[in-house]
């Protein structure tokens, strides 16, 4: 009884399925259009509206304009070039003219302790 009773909703899936494909073919075009019009606007509907990606890519575009802007333009307002100086004094000592200084490290010791130096 179980082998007839598991055959039975088979047979009968079978049909139904043969039904409805004939009844699709048996639509006219314009019909058959306009279902799918309609399933696909119910399924667009169904998504979940999401109006930040509407603006997600003018938001990104701003934020890179606005940094560009700012490391473009943040070392004219910078007062602090302390690093100058040090950078000069470099290339004097690099310079082919210098090399006894460089080799006399009693001046440098006496030059970073005089007054002028520490004032």
């Amino acid at each position: 009884m179980s082998e007839r009773s598991n055959q039975q909703p088979d047979q009968l899936a079978a049909a139904a399925k043969r039904l409805l494909d004939e009844s699709v073919r048996a639509l006219a075009q314009k019909t058959l259009l306009s279902v799918q019009r309609a399933r696909l606007n119910a399924l667009n509907l169904a998504l979940p509206q999401r109006p930040w990606r509407r603006w997600a890519g003018a938001m990104a575009l701003a934020s890179v304009i606005a940094l560009t802007l700012t490391l473009w333009i943040w070392p004219l307002f910078e007062g602090n070039h302390s690093h100058l100086p040090l950078l000069e004094d470099l290339e004097l000592m690099q310079s082919s003219e210098n090399i006894e200084l460089s080799e006399d490290f009693e001046f440098y010791d006496w030059l970073a302790n005089s007054p002028a130096a520490t004032g």
